[in-house]
């Protein structure tokens, strides 16, 4: 399974995203490797199995989790985070030095957050949304 997870990696960082939602990177993992027959539980083990590599953040762990589900499925999913370096060279440096201090200080508290506390991860998962409407702003602007 070592090829899903550089796979993986090599997702996030081509994505130029802090994270990706759990679902969209099994999406591009079954797009881009052919394993059909992954399923979330199995690439959230895989990726909870090499903390040296990925962080999973979820928001929605608790008696709420059924809550966010019902108003939408990717909602309620867990967020990848990439350990090792943000962006390759091609998808970051294409992008405005404001955009990519915002992705890349998202990505680093992500990495330093503690998941114990949903209340941190939620506050993360608002400073990441806020990061790619911010994302979105500016290359409007541009």
């Amino acid at each position: 399974m070592e090829h899903v997870l550089s796979a993986a990696e090599q997702i996030l960082r081509a994505s130029g995203a802090p994270a990706l939602g759990l679902t969209a990177l099994l999406d591009e993992l079954r797009a881009t490797t052919g394993e059909r027959s992954l399923q979330a539980s199995r690439l959230r083990s895989l990726l909870e199995g090499r903390p040296d590599r990925f962080r999973i953040l979820d928001p929605w762990r608790g008696p709420w989790r059924l809550v966010a589900q019902g108003e939408s499925p990717a909602r309620g999913e867990p967020w990848v985070v990439a350990v090792r370096d943000g962006g390759d060279a091609t998808a970051v440096y294409a992008s405005p030095r404001l955009v990519r201090r915002i992705r890349e200080c998202v990505r680093w508290l992500g990495l330093d957050l503690d998941t114990a506390s949903a209340r941190r991860v939620v506050r993360w998962q608002a400073l990441l949304l806020e990061g790619l409407a911010a994302e979105r702003a500016l290359r409007r602007a541009a």
